[in-house]
């Protein structure tokens, strides 16, 4: 069954909802709405990944996290949305704070892998060429994008065995909008069920996106139709900002 990860940025700058969870009170009073809403994993970025968005330091990012990290409501799965080594190691090191897993979206480098490999945690590896999203950096028109993408996670996959890391803890986000066009985002939902060539569960971040335009003017009802879509073809993991609309559909 498809699982719901509501999404929380403690940020300012996020394309959607960029300053709504900023403080730890608000950031907090978000999670136990998604909690109510009914999420089964709640993701937590400080850093804006959207176009033109402003890049942190690993201690600027870690400034947002830390005091939140340790107040944590005890009861869902966490996922950390980071691409700092560092801060993913110090969140898997605080007590408490039920941190399940790492989800990067610059796709694991080596220092990355050696700080999850002994970790207990599920690992979201993410394609992308460039963080933040660069819309002037995509793949080519030519490309066949699900198979640029299925060798690329055959590729990561066998980095991770050779570190050590087991394929179960492995979850394959393609990634829309981080250097696909708005077409080929669309093609690859279109064509979801060829990334199952990867070997991979399947995690599809498109709540709210720019692409979701050909679909339909209003962000929230095409977000909806595209994740019926995604929940027909068994996707496991949908991240999306409105839960409790999702919650009928699951």
């Amino acid at each position: 069954m498809t699982k719901l990860v509501g999404i929380l940025n403690v940020t300012p700058d996020s394309f959607s909802d960029g300053g709504r969870h900023f403080s730890k009170d608000d950031a907090i009073a978000g999670i136990h709405t998604l909690i109510a809403q009914g999420a089964d994993i709640i993701d937590i970025g400080a850093e804006s990944t959207r176009p033109g968005a402003a890049v942190l330091t690993p201690n600027e990012e870690w400034a947002r996290l830390d005091v939140l990290l340790e107040a944590l409501p005890e009861g869902p799965m966490y996922s950390l949305d980071t691409r700092h080594a560092a801060n993913a190691r110090r969140a898997l090191m605080v007590p408490g704070a039920g941190i399940g897993w790492i989800n990067d979206v610059s796709g694991f480098d080596a220092a990355m892998v050696n700080t999850v490999k002994y970790a207990d945690c599920k690992l979201v590896l993410m394609h992308s060429l460039s963080v933040p999203a660069d819309k002037n950096v995509v793949l080519p028109e030519s490309a066949d994008v699900l198979q640029v993408l299925i060798e690329f996670a055959r590729e990561k996959l066998a980095m991770f065995t050779e570190a050590g890391i087991a394929k179960e803890r492995v979850i394959f986000d393609p990634g829309l909008g981080f250097g696909k066009t708005l077409a080929q985002s669309m093609a690859i939902v279109q064509g979801v069920e060829r990334l199952r060539e990867a070997g991979l569960p399947l995690f599809i971040g498109h709540s709210r996106k720019s692409f979701l335009a050909q679909v339909d003017s209003d962000k929230d009802k095409a977000t909806l139709e595209v994740s019926r879509w995604l929940i027909g073809k068994n996707v496991e993991y949908l991240r999306v900002h409105d839960v409790a609309a999702h919650k009928g559909l699951v």
